[in-house]
């Protein structure tokens, strides 16, 4: 049987002790992504993106979370100008090939910006857990809470270009979206992170990516 590759983006971390500069992923995503049946294939940031895609042929990509994106918040010792440079390379190849593409948390506000969205600061979404409505194409997951991490949000008023959402939080922020012409999804929340894993996540992600 033909093993499908699911490419899933890293952070990138500047480790003063050793004075080094890593790429990283928390294995929680690899777990996750076997429960997909996927073999999880890391993404480094300073490789060609159309020599990675060229090469591994993967069947779908995860846009992960960490770090602030650099032109939401160039002050943030977190940013990463290489990995929103090599993200925005992943996602030009992917749609031109058709590649599933799934943004989680940063990897979502990557995707909106990529489509000329913006983001709006968020309060309340740090380290809390809120319900979400689901409507629409995916209205079957109802509504439930989800985790919450994110300093930046994205409103109606923020959201891209031909970018429909299909989840809303009770402040009426998006927390999740499609692309209406290619198979480009975007979620806030952090699936990796709940404990145990959460059916509807892993339904809602393999509707994504086995398009």
């Amino acid at each position: 049987m033909k093993v499908k590759i699911l490419a899933i983006s890293q952070r990138i971390e500047k480790i003063e002790e050793y004075s080094e500069i890593r790429d990283s992923l928390d294995q929680s995503w690899t777990r996750l992504i076997s429960r997909l049946d996927f073999l999880p294939v890391p993404l480094p940031n300073l490789v060609s993106p159309f020599n990675f895609i060229e090469t591994v042929k993967p069947s779908a990509i995860i846009l992960s979370g960490g770090n602030t994106i650099n032109n939401i918040d160039k002050a943030d010792p977190s940013s990463s100008i290489e990995r929103d440079n090599f993200e925005e390379g992943i996602l030009t190849i992917a749609i031109e090939r058709g590649i599933p593409v799934v943004g989680v948390c940063r990897g979502m506000q990557m995707i909106n910006l990529f489509f000329k969205g913006s983001t709006s600061k968020s309060e309340g979404h740090v380290g809390a857990r809120h319900n979400v409505n689901f409507e629409g194409k995916y209205s079957e997951f109802n509504t439930r809470p989800v985790n919450s991490y994110h300093k930046w949000c994205i409103s109606e008023s923020d959201l891209g270009n031909s970018l429909m959402p299909f989840a809303i939080a009770e402040d009426k922020t998006i927390e999740g979206f499609y692309h209406k012409d290619h198979p480009i999804f975007g979620i806030m929340w952090h699936p990796e992170r709940e404990e145990p894993y959460n059916n509807y996540d892993i339904n809602l992600l393999k509707k994504f990516v086995q398009i």
